[in-house]
C-alpha cells in the first residue's frame, strides 16, 4: 500500500524539527549489544540475509508491527522513538535541556541520541512490516523483528533500535 505524505508534512516538519534544533551526543560510547535473540529471517542464529530492494518515498512517518518504535523520515534525517525500551542512554548531555534518550536520529550524515521535548510515537500513519525497507533520499530504514536499522548509505552512518538494546555506527 503507497504512503501519502501531503496531509503529514507539517507533522513531519514538526516532529524533526527536534532532531534538526535539539543536542544530541555522537561521542558517547555504543553499549554492547545484549543477548537478544536473532530474527526469525536469520535462519538458526546465521547471518540475516542481505537487505531486499526498499521501497522508496519522498517522506513517510510508521511504526513498527509492535508499534513500540515510530519514525519519520526524509531525504536526509531520520527519527526513531522508542515507548518501551530496558536500555539506559549515555549520561545526558548538560547542553539538553529536554527528554533525551527516548530515541536515536540520523541528521547531517551522522547518527545520535535524540535531545527533543516532542515525539514521532502515535504520529505514524502506517506500518512497516517485518522485513520490509523505506528509503528516501541516501537514508533507508530496514524493519525487522529484533529492531529497527536506518543508514545514510551516502556517509555510513546510521542506528539500530530495539527494546533491549541500541547501536550508534
Amino acid at each position: 500500500m503507497p504512503l501519502t505524505m501531503a496531509p503529514i508534512r507539517g507533522l513531519l516538519a514538526l516532529a524533526l524539527l527536534g532532531v534538526l534544533t535539539a543536542c544530541t551526543q555522537t561521542d558517547a560510547p555504543t553499549p554492547t549489544p545484549s543477548t537478544a535473540s536473532p530474527s526469525a529471517k536469520s535462519g538458526f542464529g546465521g547471518p540475516a540475509p542481505a537487505p531486499g530492494p526498499a521501497r522508496k518515498v519522498d517522506e513517510a512517518t510508521f511504526r513498527t508491527p509492535s508499534q513500540n518504535i515510530a519514525c519519520a523520515l526524509t531525504k536526509s534525517a531520520v527519527r526513531c522513538d522508542i515507548g518501551r525500551k530496558t536500555w539506559e542512554p549515555p549520561a545526558k548531555p548538560a547542553d539538553c535541556e529536554l527528554d533525551w534518550g527516548n530515541g536515536l536520529a540520523i541528521n547531517g550524515g551522522e547518527a545520535a541520541v535524540v535531545c527533543a521535548g516532542d515525539t514521532v510515537l502515535g504520529a505514524a500513519d502506517s506500518t512497516l512490516e517485518y522485513g520490509e525497507a523505506l528509503r528516501s533520499g541516501t537514508v533507508r530504514c530496514d524493519s525487522e523483528n529484533n529492531g529497527m536499522t536506518c543508514k545514510d548509505e551516502k556517509t555510513g552512518h546510521g542506528f539500530t533500535l530495539a527494546s533491549s538494546r541500541y547501536t550508534l555506527f
